[in-house]
């Protein structure tokens, strides 16, 4: 938690540390109070007659019999009700503004740690968020972010309050009267071990929930951007059981947490109301051994009771801030596993460019594609490889057709050469240059990836195609999404390219997605193009045209991911994949011949 604390802007810190002196000062008007307020006792009770010629004297008396201010009855009441009232006030008006300003400051630290972790999710690569896993990253970023919030702003009030209201109060009470202060003292050992049960007990629950919070906003996720299928399909008791059953899980560890976490209010209260009990007890029975009113007793005991719930304020405060300090560190933890994940230099900002020179551009003999020896773990621990013994070339401008069942490594191999993820054995070749070591501006400027699931954000046609290009021209756009066969389905919106796009496409097909998606790499007039099954939508007719207009209108390399064979036999070179090796390569004629895998998913393809 401190290194989340250390990341922080001065300027945040600075906020934080002002907030905690308004704190220092509110806690010290606090204790003031109760001492004035002890101050009325004597004043109100009659004094032993006396010679009337003599005028009664009354003083307000501090700490250790320190006079503050000594007169006539009458002056001290009124100084002592301007001195009360004026604590009362300035420890109300220090209270609010260090509240404001540790809120102020809370708001500005969740922000920075929101902010500085989007920026770390934007650079992590496929397989970090595979680990993570998406679903964990949303809560992090939301929940967890949210729960040391709370803390931060427990740790500057609570954290404050509660040590001085306890210390503070056991001081004075021991200055005040010794016999009294033990009745409080012995609080702190029972206070220490409900602390370390509630500790002991809460901890390992709230690091189990958050993983199950986890599986709570995966499920929600899934549900919702999967309306349509299980509608469909008449799912919707089996996923209201499903959901159901991990929202009990999280349910029950959390009301088993707070089970926990409320025994302490309870306890600290039922503790202090039996030390007030005894401080009567023991008054009681100090007055009945005296016949005479003892003023100073009377105002011990005031004071005691005012200490006593101070006391209890800070019992309370501190029990409040152990529950927020519990959950928080486990936040804390998984808030700090992502900063301190150490990136896999993907995104290169110096490195070479695939080209030299501004004449070498538009050469389509530039960007070939080659593969050697290329092995690849996803993690490295990993007993198996994802990819093994990769080896495969391909010209400038040729097209690369990529088949395989499903989990064979073929999305793996493209991610590869967009530099998703880091390989360490074997060399990603373009145009004789080393992918990791091609500057990632240059690199994505120049190598379109199109993927299976279509990403469209919330906004509008233009908007989502401008993404790729923002300078682009209304005939860019044009030729871009007449290429990508989209122009046919936008035509049926009255408003066109203003039309409106849901969160992720919602409102559109999968196949208008795929189309939108393709326009969008295009109108970067890309010389490297990986279609990575992103026309698995389309029927074959639009799958035809689509590529036939590729290759007419566009100077590319261009690499097919498919398992439609007819998307992928005009290619040039075509790699069957197998549990992460390629099995077979050559054009469509001679797998046919030599590739029994290929020849049959090829017959039973063309019998549908």
């Amino acid at each position: 938690m401190w290194q989340m604390f250390k990341m922080l802007p001065r300027k945040t810190k600075m906020q934080f540390l002002i907030g905690i002196f308004f704190v220092f000062i509110s806690v010290a008007l606090t204790m003031l109070i109760p001492i004035l307020i002890s101050q009325f006792i004597p004043l109100l009770i009659p004094s032993p007659k006396s010679d009337s010629n003599q005028v009664m004297l009354e003083k307000i008396v501090l700490f250790q019999g320190v006079v503050l201010y000594q007169g006539p009855i009458k002056q001290v009441l009124t100084v002592l009700i301007v001195l009360t009232l004026s604590a009362i006030l300035a420890a109300a008006i220090t209270s609010i503004i260090s509240i404001l300003i540790i809120i102020w400051a809370g708001e500005n630290a969740s922000n920075f740690y929101r902010d500085r972790l989007f920026e770390k999710y934007q650079k992590l690569s496929l397989k970090d968020i595979t680990k993570l896993t998406p679903e964990s990253l949303i809560t992090r970023i939301n929940d967890d972010v949210g729960i040391f919030w709370d803390f931060l702003i427990n740790a500057s009030t609570s954290l404050i309050k509660a040590p001085l209201f306890i210390v503070v109060g056991l001081v004075f009470a021991f200055q005040t009267d010794i016999n009294f202060a033990w009745t409080i003292a012995f609080i702190i050992p029972v206070l220490i071990a409900i602390f370390l049960f509630m500790f002991a007990k809460t901890n390992p629950l709230i690091k189990k929930n958050r993983k199950n919070l986890d599986q709570v906003t995966k499920e929600s996720e899934e549900t919702i951007i999967g309306t349509k299928f299980i509608r469909a399909y008449n799912l919707q008791e089996k996923q209201k059981s499903k959901f159901f059953n991990i929202n009990n899980k999280w349910l029950q560890t959390e009301t088993k947490t707070y089970k926990f976490l409320s025994l302490g209010t309870p306890a600290f209260f039922t503790i202090v109301n039996l030390v007030i009990v005894a401080i009567f007890i023991m008054a009681g029975y100090i007055l009945s051994q005296n016949q005479n009113v003892d003023k100073q007793l009377l105002a011990k005991i005031n004071v005691f009771v005012e200490y006593e719930f101070i006391l209890a304020l800070g019992i309370v405060t501190f029990s409040t801030f152990i529950g927020a300090t519990i959950k928080a560190k486990i936040s804390a933890k998984r808030i700090t596993e992502v900063f301190n994940l150490e990136y896999d230099d993907l995104y290169v900002t110096g490195g070479y460019n695939i080209t030299n020179n501004y004449g070498e551009v538009n050469d389509i003999k530039n960007y070939g594609v080659e593969f050697k020896n290329v092995n690849f773990k996803y993690f490295e621990t990993s007993k198996d490889y994802a990819l093994a013994n990769i080896n495969f070339k391909i010209q400038g401008g040729q097209t690369l057709g990529i088949i395989g069942p499903t989990g064979s490594g073929k999305s793996t191999l493209v991610n590869l050469i967009v530099n998703n993820m880091k390989y360490s054995e074997g060399q990603i070749l373009i145009n004789g240059k080393e992918v990791k070591e091609i500057n990632s501006k240059d690199l994505h400027s120049k190598v379109a990836i199109v993927y299976q699931e279509s990403l469209l954000y919330a906004g509008t046609i233009r908007s989502n195609l401008l993404f790729a290009k923002p300078s682009a021209t209304e005939q860019e756009l044009e030729k871009a999404l007449n290429n990508a066969c989209a122009k046919s389905f936008i035509q049926t919106f009255p408003d066109r390219l203003e039309h409106k796009i849901a969160q992720k496409g919602k409102n559109l097909s999968g196949g208008q997605k795929q189309r939108l998606s393709i326009a969008r790499s295009l109108l970067i007039d890309p010389k490297i193009l990986i279609l990575d099954d992103s026309t698995s939508a389309l029927d074959n007719i639009t799958t035809k045209n689509l590529i036939s207009n590729i290759q007419k209108n566009y100077s590319c390399t261009t690499i097919i991911v498919s398992q439609k064979i007819n998307s992928i036999k005009h290619a040039d070179q075509i790699l069957v994949m197998d549990k992460g090796e390629i099995i077979a390569s050559g054009t469509h004629e001679q797998l046919l011949e030599k590739c029994q895998w290929y020849s049959d998913i090829y017959n039973n393809q063309l019998m549908q």
